[in-house]
């Protein structure tokens, strides 16, 4: 399998040109050509892959955001199942940007040399089996080193500065947020239960205060800094993974050399600064983790996504929309290499964006100029969550007004991720 390396742009809301055979039911034509794709036709299936890639992210932001307005309502199996499909249309959105097709029984695989069968396998289950084997590959350890840049600095400038080059680092952040198949297969099992078993025969509920709070730590990591980035959210894994790097290393010893099963910081300030790219030392975020590696209130936004629960939705509810959230940001950012890759730039896709944001009321009139500033509107949002009552489910939504739909349009990140 390759990445691929162009981006076809039909000037149109519809992004690719009717012409392309695969403009109409793909999954049909690839199952009707017998589970191929035919020489004649490999140029325009690039193409549709290229354009479903941004797609399906868009998509996967707008599940997510749905996923939000019903934590908001007070329904954790709805946001349940709606979470599940942001992070398998995010996976199908990165897999798609690397040139693999997931389809109903048929997942193919282009390449310099033709097309090739993965999997004959259903979609859920082709997707994240596929997922977990290509996440582990060393084109996509390249690919999250580049499009992941904390404090403005690529992740494999930070790794290799750590001694470790890219692949430990990587391998790392995956495990520690559960990015396997074990955990994809149990989110797909959790959507079951939520989607196709009665909720209340065993009430599970989540007070008003805890479905903001999770609410508003989504948001928070969505802010943006410029056109594709995720500034608070990457900063966020690289103080994660820097300590993940530094505490095996340097552990604590009693007065008689035995280790305490702590870590010894007082070797971290000069550690850290010895590893960061140049040009960060005055950022202060970094002034911030160097001086204190663990402040939750600083930092405790993520901190769910790196733990484990089992049981009712209420417990892992939060978690599950983090390790979404994460998995949504990756598929952007490879969505924003492939189109910076092509040639191409945000005025060649705004067309496309206008048609999405006018369709799911991002805006009133004309669309935002810069499309960023949609971030405004999401940060008003945030403000008045924070400042509605929370004494109940129905005080929360009523005192959130119009800004509750607001904090459910998560294709806003799309938006202001692909278009200027």
């Amino acid at each position: 399998m390759a990445a691929l390396s162009r981006l076809p742009i039909s000037g149109s809301e519809t992004w690719l040109a009717p012409a392309n055979v695969y403009f109409h039911s793909a999954g049909e034509r690839v199952l009707a050509d017998g589970k191929t794709v035919p020489p004649s036709q490999y140029s325009d299936f690039a193409d549709y892959l290229a354009a479903a890639s941004f797609i399906h992210s868009a998509d996967s932001w707008a599940y997510l955001g749905r996923a939000l307005h019903a934590v908001l309502q007070g329904d954790v199996h709805g946001a349940v199942h709606l979470c599940y499909y942001a992070e398998l249309r995010a996976a199908i959105s990165l897999l798609s940007t690397e040139g693999i097709y997931v389809g109903n029984r048929c997942s193919l695989a282009l390449s310099g040399a033709g097309v090739a069968e993965v999997t004959g396998v259903g979609t859920h289950v082709a997707t994240w089996m596929v997922l977990n084997s290509w996440a582990r590959s060393t084109r996509a350890q390249d690919l999250f080193g580049k499009i992941l840049r904390p404090i403005g600095a690529p992740l494999y400038e930070w790794a290799n500065n750590m001694g470790s080059g890219i692949t430990p680092i990587v391998e790392g952040l995956l495990d520690d947020i559960a990015f396997d198949l074990s955990a994809f297969s149990e989110d797909r099992n959790r959507r079951n239960h939520a989607s196709y078993q009665p909720t209340r025969v065993e009430p599970d509920d989540l007070s008003a205060q805890d479905c903001a709070q999770i609410v508003d730590d989504v948001w928070t990591l969505l802010e943006p800094e410029s056109r594709g980035t995720f500034p608070v959210l990457d900063r966020l894994l690289l103080r994660h993974l820097a300590v993940g790097v530094y505490a095996p290393t340097h552990e604590e010893l009693d007065p008689y050399g035995v280790p305490t099963g702590r870590t010894d910081w007082s070797g971290w300030s000069s550690w850290l600064t010895s590893v960061a790219p140049g040009g960060v030392e005055r950022d202060p975020y970094f002034v911030s983790i160097r001086t204190d590696p663990e402040d939750l209130s600083r930092d405790g936004a993520l901190e769910a996504a790196f733990t484990r629960s089992h049981g009712a939705p209420s417990a892992y509810l939060s978690e599950m929309l983090l390790r979404t959230t994460i998995l949504a940001r990756l598929a952007t950012g490879a969505c924003v290499e492939l189109l910076d890759d092509s040639g191409l730039g945000a005025d060649d896709v705004s067309t496309w964006v206008v048609g999405l944001g006018g369709a799911r009321a991002l805006w009133s009139d004309d669309a935002p100029d810069p499309m960023i500033d949609l971030w405004a509107d999401a940060e008003i949002a945030k403000e008045e969550l924070e400042l509605s009552s929370k004494a109940s489910h129905h005080a929360l939504i009523t005192g959130m007004r119009e800004y509750l739909a607001v904090l459910g349009q998560a294709e806003r990140v799309a938006a202001w991720s692909f278009a200027s």
